[in-house]
């Protein structure tokens, strides 16, 4: 087997589940029958809020579960997980639980984790007692033995006494514990002992190119035995080191080119389960006989890479790449070698969290002087999971009985009102009805708040008396008051209903007003559009009889007046309509780009060509604005200074256009030379319909809505025009927010 490292056991998982599966009881293809029923239940990263990947899982005295995790360390009660992570957030990739101590490695780190005082998990780093220039990486094995704890890696094993952190220099090794003494099984070298600092051999014929013993475990009948990975399975004699070939169903198994043996673990008595590294579990006994496979196509969430251990029930559980397997054996009555006993975890209080340490333990919150009315109990029955369990609790000195029997394990209580109180918690299995579990007491004190002082009672008590005496006298004042207000409020309400009679009188006025405006658009819309139609039916009638080739063309000539007339004041009611209900999109545009593009519209308008555009700006001069709103503004102006020129003058007609940008404000003039328009009209330009030039053919929409455009936009608009001098509009745009 070759040496590989932590990283190259990643592997990509094929199936990720998480069911519960009864599984039937019958070995494949063998003589002996497997009569145990197992269920699967499948843990992944989602549930406990961590990496899915897994490199180890032991239990501790109390039956608390404890996995080496990429993020950390999980700890895992039976009911809730919790997470505990190293100075340096490394992964845990092996661990081992030694007194009160959890020792770890990983990722260049090694330390150990210990409850303080208050019960919460600390860690300790120990990578400073180390060379720093010396990796530590791949430990696969850690032992204790004598108050030390041996780190095995295939650079070397290290020691650590409690205070040095020193090295044994022996290259690809793995280490074991064999009853009270620690041996090395070296790649191509055969089994050793620690010496000192230093081995020696005290078996040199076992040994393998490319393989060593994996595993070394003891039966029923405490014979010891070697697992390698590839090169077979060996009876152990623990007086000489000899080792001997165990001829078996089981070594052949593992003999076989596409087998590799990873770990293996004895349990149930006479019963072995071994781990490989791609094709899942095996269950034989200590005949060598198999018994049950488990590999691809079973309850496994994969069958690369499970590391297991077996908990105090007998039960297994799995770490691997895509979570945790928890395999247990389905029993109508279950026999323990200890007392299970339900566990107090820790209690909250607002945002504070306390650990309970041991049963009928005493807490004094009293001491702080601040008030609790809110604690909330997390409890667990180790070494069972919570679908096994009911609980039933009871605080004593709030509740007045137990609880109902229920599946939850957090019981919170709110408006204390101080005191001791004792909370009492026991379980029960669902299944199996004789067991017995300790129940878990925890007596806490909490402080009484002030206002349930007896003293307090008294001086308050005298204090509302009083209250209510001067409650009296003020309200009795308060009414004489109230029946002041009462008359001013009527004299108020009846001025006020007057005032509402003149508003209502005025809007009323203002409807009609605009009632009459609508009537009048709608009249004169309706008169604007029959009247170019009408006029354009009879010049095609007339040109229809009209054979002279000069008068018809003069004809058609007419007929485009008309359709540009109709024209225009279509244009101007969707003017109107967009600018009323398109909402404001802010833009940059090119002051030159825009007006290109009003100068196209208009190259057919009659005597377009003769007048000249002045651009009196920068050519990159750019408007950030609602773009459309900006055209219909310039388009209009632009329009009539062509449509209202002078163009018998003798100077130059032309249109004059000039921009400037202030810290507030965009502000465009708009110039021409044209008619101007009388100084009687001034104040009537931008009303709908008005036009101030006799002839003209314009809608009388399009200063109406350039006002209206300018006021969605919050623009401003001011003009000045000489008749037979010309007209300047000068626009405002506010800059954008």
């Amino acid at each position: 087997m070759k040496l590989l490292t932590i990283i190259d056991l990643k592997i990509i998982a094929l199936i990720i589940s998480s069911v519960l599966h009864v599984l039937p009881s019958k070995a494949q293809g063998n003589k002996k029958v497997f009569s145990d029923s197992i269920a699967f239940q499948n843990f992944d990263g989602a549930l406990y809020r961590a990496s899915s990947y897994n490199y180890k899982v032991a239990e501790d005295k109390d039956g608390i579960i404890y996995i080496g995790n990429e993020n950390g360390l999980l700890e895992f009660d039976g009911a809730s997980w919790l997470l505990h992570q190293t100075n340096n957030f490394t992964p845990v990739s092996n661990f081992k639980i030694v007194g009160d101590k959890i020792y770890t490695v990983g990722n260049d780190e090694i330390g150990y984790f210990q409850r303080n005082s208050f019960g919460k998990m600390q860690y300790y780093s120990l990578r400073n007692r180390f060379d720093s220039e010396k990796e530590i990486r791949d430990v696969w094995y850690i032992e204790e033995l004598d108050g030390k704890v041996y780190f095995n890696s295939y650079a070397r094993t290290l020691v650590w006494d409690g205070e040095v952190l020193r090295a044994i220099n022996l290259k690809d090794c793995h280490l074991f514990k064999v009853g009270g003494q620690l041996i090395f099984s070296a790649i191509d070298k055969g089994i050793l002992v620690p010496y000192g600092d230093t081995v020696k051999y005290i078996n040199s014929t076992f040994r393998f190119p490319n393989d060593a013993a994996y595993d070394i475990v003891k039966d029923s009948k405490s014979r010891w035995t070697i697992f390698t990975s590839e090169s077979g399975i060996y009876r152990l004699d623990t007086t000489n080191f000899n080792t001997s070939l165990w001829k078996s169903e089981i070594n052949d198994y593992f003999l076989r080119r596409d087998r590799a043996l990873l770990a293996v673990r004895h349990f149930h008595d006479s019963l072995f389960l071994a781990t490989s590294w791609e094709n899942g579990i095996i269950i034989f006994n200590e005949q060598g006989e198999i018994l049950k496979e488990f590999g691809t196509n079973s309850s496994l969430n994969t069958p690369y890479y499970n590391i297991p251990v077996v908990d105090r029930r007998g039960n297994i559980w799995l770490a691997n790449a895509l979570g945790m397997n928890y395999m247990k054996w389905i029993r109508n009555t279950e026999k323990l070698d200890f007392k299970p006993r339900t566990l107090l975890r820790y209690l909250t209080v607002e945002d504070s969290t306390f650990y309970v340490r041991r049963n009928d333990d005493f807490i004094d919150f009293s001491q702080s002087g601040e008030e609790v009315r809110s604690i909330s109990f997390h409890f667990a029955t180790p070494s069972f999971i919570t679908q096994e369990l009911e609980y039933s609790y009871y605080l004593e000195g709030f509740d007045k009985d137990w609880s109902p029997w229920n599946s939850e394990t957090k019981k919170e209580y709110t408006n204390l009102n101080g005191g001791e109180f004792t909370f009492r918690v026991k379980a029960r299995h669902l299944y199996l009805k004789d067991l017995e579990i300790e129940p878990f007491i925890l007596t806490i004190n909490t402080p009484t708040p002030w206002y349930l002082n007896k003293w307090n009672y008294l001086i308050l008590s005298v204090l509302f008396v009083g209250l209510i005496l001067v409650f009296i006298r003020f309200r009795t004042q308060k009414l004489s008051a109230r029946n002041k207000k009462l008359e001013l409020m009527v004299e108020q309400r009846t001025s006020e209903l007057l005032t509402q009679q003149e508003q209502l009188k005025l809007t009323n006025d203002e409807l009609k007003t605009i009632n009459i405006e609508l009537d009048n658009f709608v009249y004169r819309s309706s008169h604007d559009l029959i009247a170019p139609l009408k006029s354009l039916r009879g010049l095609i009638q007339i040109a229809q009889n009209e054979n002279d080739a000069e008068l018809r063309m003069r004809y058609f000539g007419l007929m485009n007046t008309s359709v540009n007339k109709l024209e225009d004041f279509i244009k101007s009611i969707m003017d109107f309509s967009t600018n009323s209900k398109k909402p404001i999109e802010y833009q940059s545009i090119k002051l030159d780009d825009l007006l290109d593009s009003i100068v196209h519209d208009i190259k057919y308008y009659d005597n377009s060509e003769k007048v000249k555009l002045i651009r009196m700006y920068d050519s990159d001069f750019e408007i950030c604005t609602d773009v459309k709103r900006l055209h219909i503004i310039l388009s209009n102006l632009v329009t009539n200074a062509v449509k209202y020129h002078n163009f018998h003058q003798d100077a130059e007609p032309y249109i004059k256009i000039s921009a400037v940008k202030n810290t507030e404000y965009y502000e465009i003039h708009v110039e021409d030379n044209g008619l101007g328009i009388p100084e009687e009209f001034h104040s009537k330009i931008f009303d709908m319909f008005f036009r101030a030039h006799q002839g003209s053919q314009g809608s009388g929409l399009g200063l109406y809505i350039v006002i209206d455009t300018l006021n969605i936009l919050n623009g401003k608009i001011s003009f000045t025009s000489k008749l037979r001098k010309g007209t300047i509009f000068k626009i405002q745009l506010p800059l954008p927010a």
